[in-house]
């Protein structure tokens, strides 16, 4: 009976922890402003806000002029906490984020 009860624990604790995962980019919040960075009007930056109750991960992937694009992370946002280092020179208006608390391989798009 114990060990049921532990692994019950156990998968609920996964699956709100999953659940989390998957709800970290409805509480982040995303500012774009064009021309502020590198000396460059078509420069772009984005600036992430964690307004979750817990520590994020964010991946940001801003596409360059010449198709490739231009990512970063920041493994340790915490509530509260604005990012401003995620900007590209010479930028398309296109870019790809996303915020989980699993780290790198939860976030998603690893090829681009």
């Amino acid at each position: 009976m114990t060990k049921l009860i532990g692994i019950i624990s156990l998968i609920s604790l996964w699956l709100s922890a999953s659940v989390f995962a998957a709800d970290a980019q409805h509480c982040v919040s995303l500012d774009d402003n064009w021309g502020n960075s590198c000396g460059s009007p078509d420069s772009l930056q984005i600036k992430v806000k964690n307004g979750c109750s817990q520590t994020i991960y964010v991946k940001m992937c801003i596409e360059k002029k010449d198709g490739k694009w231009s990512c970063g992370s920041d493994s340790t946002l915490a509530p509260g906490r604005t990012n401003t280092g995620f900007y590209t020179c010479h930028a398309t208006s296109r870019y790809k984020w996303s915020a989980c608390t699993g780290g790198y391989k939860e976030c998603g798009f690893k090829n681009l």
